[in-house]
């Protein structure tokens, strides 16, 4: 019997692994924002009176070109800019999960692809997968734990990242429900915290494992069989 293949995703833990390495970056640039905020003289025309000026050398900060004169580029690069790395991080971990189940379907199944969803069936991707392995009897008895967390990826992750790939985090139609651990909605934006990144990874990992052992049953049952009638 060939080894079967683990649908427990190493690339959601080498994402995961590389999003703490972000992070512990993230919090040095902010404690160490003045190391690298420089400063550039220009030539500048001041006013000294109605009828008076005077041309005069400025010294103006900025980082990597953004300038103060711009933007409040400590707010900028501190509280800010952060928000964006965030939403990257769920983008990237959303894309990974919905490919790592898309495989383990195709795997399971013998199909070439995933099924396509009936025109009237107002469901999610996600969602959809779900059904299709529900439908295989995959998992045979799933958890409460699981069916915690295919709820709150639906019902609450995926508006997020939604919020992101297609409103600039914006929450245009008001569906994501205040009161979220973890989330804030900031300068009219969804800021993601590091800790729901985390608890994201948690939840897939929920799914990815019974799903996995699942398949993994249903394989070395069907090996057995066919054995025993070979």
């Amino acid at each position: 019997m060939k080894a079967l293949p683990s649908f427990i995703s190493d690339e959601l833990y080498i994402i995961s692994a590389f999003n703490d390495k972000q992070e512990v970056q993230i919090s040095e640039f902010i404690d160490n924002i003045e190391q690298h905020i420089e400063v550039t003289e220009v030539e500048r025309w001041f006013q000294i009176s109605a009828d008076e000026g005077e041309v005069g050398v400025a010294q103006i900060e900025h980082i990597s070109g953004i300038s103060e004169e711009e933007y409040d580029i400590r707010e900028m690069f501190t509280e800010i800019m952060p928000i964006y790395q965030r939403q990257a991080m769920l983008l990237t971990l959303w894309g990974s999960f919905e490919s790592e189940m898309e495989k383990m379907y195709i795997y399971a199944s013998a199909q070439e692809s995933l099924p396509k969803k009936n025109k009237k069936d107002k469901i999610s991707k996600l969602k959809h997968m779900i059904n299709c392995f529900s439908k295989m009897g995959m998992p045979a008895e799933p958890t409460r734990e699981y069916v915690s967390a295919v709820n709150t990826l639906d019902d609450e992750v995926r508006l997020i990242r939604n919020a992101w790939a297609h409103d600039g985090g914006k929450d245009p139609m008001d569906k994501i429900p205040d009161g979220i651990e973890g989330i804030v909605k900031k300068y009219s934006q969804i800021e993601i915290s590091k800790e729901y990144i985390k608890n994201v990874v948690l939840l897939m990992h929920v799914i990815s494992r019974e799903l996995n052992n699942s398949v993994r049953s249903a394989t070395i049952a069907a090996y057995k069989q066919k054995q025993t009638h070979a």
